[in-house]
C-alpha cells in the first residue's frame, strides 16, 4: 500500500551471491569465504532517514569488506561474534556490542557465525544536528566502539525501538512525526555514543562571540518556552556545537544555564518586593508548574522561594 516501508530481502549460499546480496545493501562490497557450508541472508527495511539490515550468516571465516560508505553505519551484534576492522583499529564484537563505520570508511567484517543489525543513517540527519547543512560533512576520527556502557544501552534500547517496533508496524510507521523523531533521536545518540564532531563545530575562536549571542538571547526570553534549538540559532551554531560549547566554557549545558538564568532572575524579584506572589513570578520566568520551580529553587539556593523573600525584604514601617 502506499507509504509502506520498503522491504528488501536477499539469501546466498556462495560467494558470488553473497557479494550481489552485499552489494544491494551496502552499495559496493566484496565476501571471502573458506570452503564449507556457507549462508548468508539479509532482510532490509528502507526508510528515509534509516535502513536497518538483519544479517544472518555462518561459514568458516567469511570475510565482507564494504566499500566507502555513503551513509554511516552502526553494525550491532545480536548473536555469536565478530571482528570489525576499520583503517589501523580493530574490534572484536560480542552479542551487544557496537561498531561504527564513519561516512565514507572502508571496513572489514569477520565471523563464523552471526546474526548482526546494520543501522545505516543518512547524513541528513546528521547535517542538521552537526550544523553542516549546506556544505560537506566532515567528521573528526570517531571512535570505533562507544564511549561508555551507559551510551551503549541507550544506543541498542533506541534500535530495537526503531526497528523492532516503529518500522513493523504500519500504524505507527506512517506518523511522520513519530518515526522521524526516532530517527533524529537515534541519530542523536549516535553522535554522542561515538564521540561525533564535525571539526568546525570543535573549534574555541568563536566562543565569545556564540556565547554571549546565546546568553542574549535567553535573557530576552526567560519567560518564553524555549528549546535547545532556538538557543542553538540564536548563537549561530548547530545543536552539537552549542553543546560543546558549553562544556568547554561553562562546564554544563544551555538548559541547565538557562534554568540558572531564570532562577537567579526570581531572586532578584524576591529579594525587592513582597508585591507579586511566588506563583506568579515563576510563570513569569517560564515555569508552569509551581512546585518544580520551588523545588529548583531550593536545589539552586539552599533555601525555598518563600524564605529568600521574608530573609532580605525589610518590611515597610508604618507611623
Amino acid at each position: 500500500m502506499p507509504g509502506a516501508l520498503l522491504r528488501q530481502r536477499f539469501s546466498a549460499t556462495t560467494v558470488e551471491e553473497a557479494v550481489a546480496a552485499v552489494r544491494a545493501v551496502f552499495g559496493d562490497g566484496a565476501v571471502a569465504v573458506q570452503p564449507g557450508r556457507f549462508g548468508f541472508d539479509a532482510v532490509s527495511a528502507v526508510d528515509d532517514g534509516v535502513t536497518v539490515t538483519r544479517i544472518v550468516s555462518s561459514g568458516t571465516d567469511v570475510r565482507l569488506e564494504t566499500g566507502p560508505s555513503p551513509e554511516l553505519v552502526v553494525f550491532a551484534v545480536r548473536e555469536g561474534a565478530l571482528i570489525l576492522r576499520r583503517g589501523g583499529e580493530e574490534a572484536r564484537l560480542e552479542a551487544g556490542g557496537l561498531g561504527l563505520v564513519p561516512i565514507g570508511t572502508v571496513a572489514e567484517l569477520r565471523w563464523d557465525r552471526v546474526a548482526v543489525d546494520a543501522v545505516s543513517i543518512e547524513v541528513s540527519s546528521l547535517n542538521r544536528l552537526l550544523g553542516a547543512v549546506g556544505r560537506p560533512l566532515r567528521l573528526n576520527e570517531a571512535r570505533i566502539q562507544p564511549l561508555s556502557e551507559s551510551l551503549r544501552e541507550l544506543w541498542d534500547r533506541l534500535a530495537r525501538v526503531l526497528a523492532g517496533t516503529v518500522l513493523e508496524a504500519p500504524d505507527l510507521y506512517q506518523r511522520d512525526l513519530v518515526r522521524g523523531q526516532m530517527i533524529d533521536v537515534l541519530a542523536a545518540t549516535t553522535i554522542e555514543a561515538f564521540g561525533l564532531v564535525d571539526p568546525a563545530e570543535a573549534a574555541a575562536d568563536r566562543d565569545d562571540e556564540a556565547l554571549q549571542a546565546a546568553e542574549a538571547h535567553m535573557q530576552s526570553h526567560l519567560g518564553d518556552p524555549m528549546t535547545v534549538g532556538e538557543i542553538a540559532v540564536a548563537a549561530g551554531v548547530s545543536l552539537r556545537g552549542l553543546q560543546l560549547l558549553y562544556q568547554r566554557r561553562r562546564a554544563s549545558t544551555p538548559l541547565l544555564q538557562l534554568r540558572r538564568m531564570r532562577l537567579e532572575a526570581a531572586r532578584q524579584v524576591l529579594e525587592s518586593s513582597r508585591a507579586e506572589p511566588i506563583g506568579s513570578i515563576a510563570r513569569r520566568l517560564g515555569y508552569t508548574n509551581v512546585g518544580r520551580f520551588s523545588a529548583h529553587y531550593r536545589e539552586a539556593f539552599g533555601e525555598a522561594p518563600s524564605e529568600t523573600r521574608s530573609s532580605r525584604v525589610v518590611p515597610v514601617r508604618r507611623g
